[in-house]
């Protein structure tokens, strides 16, 4: 046994990472990051948001956001524009392209889910979530 396997944050961070890699080759045949197509997934839900909404979505530094935002601004599947109730304020929307990728790579993530949900049951993942749920609110 490896003295790491006995810390938690070892063990969910080293299968985080597996799984983010699994994806990362899957949205790489799009051009894409899994980051990127947090982005435009959350973006089929909240288009026209600012940055920092993002990141608060997301989980992730507004300055990596911005990065990501500005790599899909070239890709052509984000735009920027200036807020018209708060010209400081800009506010990011998919474009039809961005649209019409973020729903084909949809599929991607719900199969892994299913893959997942197949080898350990749906009660496992019930309970997995809710343990989740309680270590993000506590840590």
């Amino acid at each position: 046994m490896n003295i790491l396997d006995g810390f938690y944050c070892f063990r969910i961070g080293a299968v985080t990472r597996r799984i983010w890699r699994y994806v990362n080759r899957e949205y790489a045949k799009y051009g894409l990051t899994v980051g990127q197509t947090f982005i435009l997934f959350d973006l089929l839900d909240h288009d026209g948001s600012s940055v920092k909404d993002i990141a608060d979505r997301v989980q992730v530094d507004s300055p990596a956001i911005t990065g990501f935002v500005d790599r899909l601004i070239r890709e052509e599947l984000v735009e920027r524009f200036v807020d018209k109730k708060d010209r400081r304020a800009m506010k990011i929307h998919l474009t039809p392209k961005g649209r019409e990728l973020a729903v084909t790579l949809l599929p991607v993530a719900q199969t892994l889910n299913k893959k997942i949900e197949e080898l350990v049951g749906k009660k496992e993942i019930t309970k997995l979530l809710k343990i989740l749920d309680i270590i993000e609110e506590t840590v």
